[in-house]
């Protein structure tokens, strides 16, 4: 089943079969990961402060801002340290504001934390996104996925809060002036196990389809 394998290509490889090798003279500046897309073609993913083709151009950000998916299939996103002490419970609060009022809502990842896995059932996470004009907030525990989806937007409304938590298998959300929802897990599992970073606006496996099933945003948040 071609949906259930992956190559994992060693360093400058990349494609289905690692057949891509344009990477080999390293043609990305400042530190950057160049990533070949074909035997000729590459995309250099700058790091912090660096933007262009090929990362030589010094940027100075005093606020985070992302681009949603590129054209090559990559995200923008902020990468923190893995979140302590969410294991059993958990509460987050944060305000946002969209760069426009259609690709912005459609499908688009706002933060990601969880195991690193390849789309697979039994991946636990935590996540949160815009789908189809709502916030939707989903996670695993390990014993089946667990999701609550808001109320659409009010989108005369220049910036939104959310506040989402999680006490063992509970979790809620509350968004702008909307009534708080609420959803149980499945199953009987109540620990949340995730070894990844906590990614804001994106995530770093190459796209966004990598992510576990039930968190699968396709886009990046913009």
């Amino acid at each position: 089943d071609s949906d259930n394998w992956f190559c994992e290509c060693p360093r400058l490889y990349s494609g289905k079969l690692c057949q891509f090798a344009s990477c080999e003279n390293n043609p990305c500046g400042n530190g950057a990961t160049c990533v070949p897309k074909s035997g000729t073609d590459f995309v250099c993913l700058c790091p912090y402060g660096r933007s262009g083709p090929l990362c030589t151009d010094a940027i100075n950000i005093t606020q985070p801002s992302f681009s949603g998916t590129d054209a090559f299939g990559y995200t923008s996103f902020l990468a923190y340290s893995r979140v302590s002490d969410i294991s059993f419970s958990y509460e987050f609060h944060l305000k946002f504001q969209l760069a426009n009022n259609h690709s912005a809502l459609q499908n688009n990842l706002i933060f990601y934390t969880g195991q690193k896995g390849h789309g697979l059932n039994g991946d636990d996470f935590l996540a949160v996104g815009l789908l189809n004009g709502s916030v939707v907030y989903s996670y695993n525990l390990g014993s089946g996925i667990a999701s609550v989806r808001s109320e659409p937007l009010n989108l005369s409304l220049g910036i939104h809060t959310v506040r989402l938590g999680r006490f063992f298998q509970t979790g809620w959300m509350k968004v702008d002036d909307h009534k708080n929802k609420s959803v149980i897990s499945p199953g009987e599992l109540v620990g949340l196990n995730v070894f990844s970073q906590f990614y804001v606006g994106g995530y770093s496996e190459y796209t966004p389809d990598l992510l576990p099933n039930g968190a699968d945003f396709k886009n990046g948040f913009q």
